[in-house]
């Protein structure tokens, strides 16, 4: 492989590493072509050669996180073998990567982008992954629970989650909020959508 290409993808990755750093300890809005740079020890030229703007880097930056945690996540819960326990592990993961980067999340999650491959490419990260909470849905669910019915209570459960995460991230005094009570508060919720009986039994 000729040096210069080497250096390159030396450089790639040390940008990656820089805009990964800044994105997460001070924000999106602090992240600049000319701070990544600076940071990374070359030019800002430079960088425009492997990301053409801003949004390029981070929608990167967003996509790498944002595989990573749907590998280690899906790996969790296939190591499980309770469907309740899956879920768990599914709401715990995804509020504490919330609030761990709670920027990456907002723009992976919560902003809609203006360009059609970007959203054509978060769908196709997030498709199969839905796939398999679907089926921790449909296993959690009674057997007799019809194919539209999972789907519905899918898309409240993901609702739920993501509802809460968002407040979590935007308005936690204002909701009283905390990390662990927002996954006690999913489950919670989750319980009562998925097991009615069992949540009634539990009522005083």
């Amino acid at each position: 492989m000729p040096s210069h290409t080497v250096e390159r993808g030396v450089l790639r990755a040390r940008l990656i590493e820089v805009a990964g750093k800044l994105l997460t300890s001070e924000g999106y809005e602090a992240l600049s072509m000319r701070r990544v740079a600076q940071e990374a020890g070359c030019s800002q030229m430079a960088v425009y050669r492997h990301f053409a703007n801003k949004e390029a880097l981070t929608q990167h930056l967003c996509s790498m996180l944002y595989t990573d945690f749907v590998v280690r996540v899906s790996r969790e819960m296939e190591i499980a073998e309770d469907p309740w326990e899956k879920l768990r592990l599914f709401i715990v993961a995804l509020i504490r990567f919330a609030t761990r980067y709670p920027d990456h999340y907002s723009l992976v999650f919560l902003v809609r982008h203006s360009n059609p491959e970007v959203v054509a490419d978060r769908e196709r990260l997030g498709a199969e992954f839905l796939r398999k909470v679907r089926e921790i849905v449909r296993g959690v669910l009674p057997a007799e629970v019809d194919d539209v019915t999972v789907n519905m209570r899918l898309r409240q459960v993901v609702a739920c989650l993501h509802g809460t995460a968002a407040l979590l991230i935007a308005h936690p005094k204002a909701y009283d909020l905390t990390r662990q009570r927002a996954i006690d508060d999913v489950e919670a919720t989750f319980r009562k959508l998925l097991l009615p009986e069992e949540a009634a039994g539990a009522q005083p």
